[in-house]
């Protein structure tokens, strides 16, 4: 139960614009604004590197000057998701090699639509699905890790989804990262490999 009040509290805080809280109070107190931390739902910082959430951002990597991974070189190889961070990890046990904005599934009823637990990649790495491209399982068919949404069978990425990434969570369920490291991911991961999903 107190699980769930926590999640519900980070979920009405994500939907305040710019990320400010303001308590309410009566007309003989003042108001107090709080600022959130970016890593306030973040297991690890941002790197110094990552890329402004400004213009085209969702298009191209995550990271400005730190190189992707090798992954077949990577030790202990995983892949941790926070939902309420907005952020992909891509890991060396518990290191973090490299930060993807990311978004997972939208909060209801205090709940994400995207299930938490341990999972693994599979072989599902098609070119593309209805909706989104460089799609890659990790239960079946149904939840993926792919780029933020386009319009059915288009090419053509849908404007009012594309700023949400690394904002907010905004999806069905699945894991949506920008263009450039979903194809990243989509190339390079190999199959089984571990995804930790976590609200923080």
């Amino acid at each position: 139960m107190r699980t769930k009040f926590k999640v519900a509290i980070a979920a009405a805080l994500l939907a305040l614009p710019v990320a400010t809280i303001v308590h309410p109070v009566d007309a003989a107190t003042k108001v107090t604004v709080v600022k959130l931390k970016k890593s306030d739902f973040q297991p690890y910082r941002d790197p110094a590197d990552m890329r402004k959430m400004t213009g085209t951002y969702w298009k191209k990597s995550s990271e400005t000057k730190n190189a992707y991974p090798n992954l077949r070189k990577v030790k202990n190889l995983n892949l941790r998701v926070s939902i309420l961070g907005n952020r992909t990890y891509v890991r060396s046990g518990k290191k973090a090699l490299y930060t993807m904005y990311s978004s997972a599934g939208r909060i209801v009823n205090g709940k994400s639509l995207t299930p938490r637990g341990t999972y693994h990649t599979n072989e599902y790495h098609p070119h593309r699905f209805s909706e989104a491209l460089y799609p890659v399982g990790w239960i079946g068919q149904l939840y993926l890790f792919h780029s933020v949404s386009t319009h059915e069978w288009s090419n053509e990425f849908v404007a009012s989804e594309t700023h949400k990434l690394g904002r907010m969570p905004a999806s069905h369920g699945c894991i949506r990262l920008s263009v450039r490291d979903a194809k990243w991911l989509h190339d390079h991961v190999p199959y089984h490999t571990k995804v930790e999903v976590h609200y923080k």
